[in-house]
């Protein structure tokens, strides 16, 4: 029996429920309801679960709950797991990015003349941790290196000492991600939480880069390590116990340049996780491309929808900054760009998902989310609201395939914007009081399949229907006409 069925017999009995009546009331036959009882089929919409719910009088609490067992049974439970850990990550997005930690103040170690320092507790490593890093800040070109679990967000106030601080700072980060596409023990998608918490440092003003290799996450916490987490400078190491309870602290030379040479190694045999890029030049070749992949149904996920292929010669000539290096060329590059992205778009193999406070954000500020917002001036209102009037027609003549949110996902202003196909994607966001968006290509193939599947997945009740999209277009460009 699946976990739904399982919960139908349970109040089925608990309220002495004939089967019979409520398939009659359900409006389905009543060979199909016993065998929906049995766990042989599954109700064919959510619709017929919320029948079921009025009829077996459930409270609020019961019918979560019967709603959930019914997605869990509808699409298994590590698919289920997987997308409202997507959706969590998505409409948080703006609190992954900007945590707010602080720091701890340094330990003042002991002035021992020994080379090592054992460290028995848990609190004793962390002040040694951050006493590394206070030190590291201050140095002038400083390389830090680092094999750490990045489960939690203590991994980004580790790093606190070196934001704003140190724009030289190198750190390179070594982690294990898991090696099946099932959901954890506490039915996370490990891989995700991974990135949700590294994001803050991919913004910290200093070069991270972070590696991966892969392990089975659930067997790999069920074994015995001495000192598997490390964080090494050229001064100092720290040697982590697996429970972060013990370690040991060394500025021995010869022991130092042991574990540099195996962290050499390692990194050598790991995979970028991420890559940041970093200029408009870089991001509009790199985005190139990336849609020349054509690896199928690909996904535009932004609150204020992607209008490149809107844009015009005279367009461009007229907002982009004069100041902008080598502007003539880069306005040639961009529109094959843009005459590229609308063949795509026209083939219908891209989806763009967007929303009507996005669009209303548009044409209150002009700001487009993928442009740094110092290459350009904002457009006059008038030619704000000829994009979106262009944009309205295509919704209206089903010439791309556009999909317009009930509500937003997230917030329009410092959220997840997204392109992702089934082998490739990347993930651009503008962070708090910042007005350079960041581009980060996502280069393990587990989190890209994770996102592509959620959007392939998503439950038509989010979006408007085509016509409802085109009305409140409609009602938008007209308040700003008017107004």
């Amino acid at each position: 029996m699946s976990e739904f069925s399982q919960l139908l017999t349970e109040y089925i009995h608990r309220k002495d429920i004939r089967v019979y009546s409520l398939a009659e009331y359900c409006g389905i036959d009543r060979s199909l309801m016993y065998k929906i009882i049995h766990g042989k089929r599954m109700p064919s919409s959510a619709g017929i679960v919320d029948k079921i719910t009025e009829f077996l009088q459930l409270t609020p609490a019961e019918h979560k709950e019967f709603l959930t067992a019914f997605r869990i049974s509808a699409d298994g439970r590590d698919n289920y797991y997987r997308r409202q850990d997507i959706m969590e990550f998505l409409d948080h997005f703006r609190d992954i990015i900007e945590p707010g930690f602080s720091s701890i103040p340094p330990l003042q170690l002991s002035s021992s003349d020994s080379p090592n320092i054992p460290l028995s507790t848990f609190s004793e490593v962390r002040q040694a941790a951050y006493t590394i890093l206070e030190r590291l800040a201050d140095e002038d070109s400083p390389r830090l290196c680092l094999m750490l679990p990045p489960k939690s967000r203590s991994i980004s106030r580790l790093l606190n000492p070196l934001v704003g601080r140190n724009g030289h700072a190198s750190v390179d980060h070594i982690m294990c991600l898991n090696n099946s596409e099932k959901v954890t023990r506490e039915n996370q998608n490990y891989n995700l939480h991974c990135l949700k918490n590294i994001l803050p440092l991919c913004i910290g003003g200093y070069n991270y880069q972070p590696y991966y290799y892969y392990d089975n996450i659930d067997s790999r916490l069920d074994s015995f390590q001495l000192f598997p987490y490390l964080i090494l400078t050229d001064s100092r190491a720290l040697l982590i116990s697996d429970d972060f309870g013990k370690g040991l602290l060394t500025r021995q030379p010869d022991f130092l340049q042991l574990l540099q040479d195996m962290f050499s190694d390692y990194l050598t045999r790991s995979r970028p996780l991420l890559r940041t890029i970093t200029n408009v030049a870089k991001q509009l070749q790199y985005v190139r491309g990336f849609i020349d992949y054509g690896f199928g149904t690909e996904y535009f996920f932004q609150m204020i929808p992607c209008m490149t292929h809107l844009l015009t010669q005279n367009f461009l000539e007229k907002y982009l900054s004069p100041d902008l290096p080598e502007k003539e060329l880069f306005i040639c590059h961009l529109l094959e760009h843009a005459r590229e992205l609308k063949q795509r778009l026209a083939e219908k193999t891209v989806v763009n998902i967007f929303s009507e406070d996005g669009i209303d954000e548009f044409l209150r500020t002009g700001y487009f989310e993928e442009y740094p917002r110092d290459i350009y001036l904002p457009p006059e209102p008038e030619d704000r609201i000829a994009l979106i009037r262009m944009f309205a027609d295509e919704c209206r003549d089903g010439i791309f395939q556009v999909k317009m949110l009930r509500h937003s996902i997230g917030t329009v202003k410092n959220g997840a914007n997204i392109y992702i196909t089934p082998k490739a994607g990347y993930l651009l966001f503008t962070p708090v009081n910042s007005c350079a968006p960041v581009y980060l290509s996502i280069q393990e193939s587990g989190l890209t399949s994770s996102f592509w599947d959620f959007f392939q997945s998503m439950d038509e009740d989010l979006f408007y229907s085509q016509e409802e999209a085109v009305q409140r277009l409609e009602s938008l460009i007209y308040r700003y006409q008017t107004g």
